[in-house]
């Protein structure tokens, strides 16, 4: 009986044991994580985005000095149109009007460049919809100053900034 007894004892906790042992939590295996994928970037993207910034905070920094002379701008172009500025204020308007002219046709020759080579080059037609049309709106805002609407003006500068901004964010680094 001693046997048995023993026999016994010795089965079940060999039961005990497997079963304690099938408890145990079982540890995570560590798995390696992916490796990303490294995006290439071409020369042509790495020499857009640069222009592309360049002309962005070139265009920026002139809106900001550009948008507080908005307003009198518009009075004077209203008061030239009235005929109620002196000789010397006509002149010093004209001569204003003349210049910020050339200004926006400077900024216009960068930004057709920059538009016909995102139209030309197959590596940067895929940012083409965000840049598009900045062209445009920089004629618009030449029209514009040559006829005195300077909100308008700035206005179109604000959306040149807008696009190459689009742009910018959307190129790889």
């Amino acid at each position: 009986m001693k046997i048995w007894l023993c026999l016994g004892i010795v089965a079940c906790s060999g039961v005990l044991a497997v079963s304690a042992a099938a408890q145990k939590p079982k540890r995570p295996v560590p798995r390696t994580a992916p490796t990303p994928v490294r995006q290439v970037v071409t020369a042509d993207e790495r020499a857009a985005k640069q222009t592309a910034s360049n002309q962005l905070a070139n265009l920026s920094g002139y809106l900001q000095k550009f948008t507080p002379m908005v307003q009198p701008l518009n009075d004077l172009a209203t008061a030239d149109k009235a005929g109620k500025l002196s000789k010397k204020a006509s002149t010093d308007y004209n001569n204003a009007k003349k210049k910020l002219a050339i200004q926006l046709t400077d900024f216009g020759v960068g930004l057709t460049n920059l538009e016909n080579d995102f139209k030309t080059k197959p590596s940067l037609k895929k940012y083409l919809l965000k840049i598009q049309g900045i062209s445009d709106l920089s004629a618009t805002a030449e029209d514009s100053a040559n006829t005195g609407k300077y909100d308008t003006v700035r206005e179109a500068l604000k959306g040149i900034v807008q696009r190459l901004s689009d742009t910018v964010a959307a190129m790889p680094s």
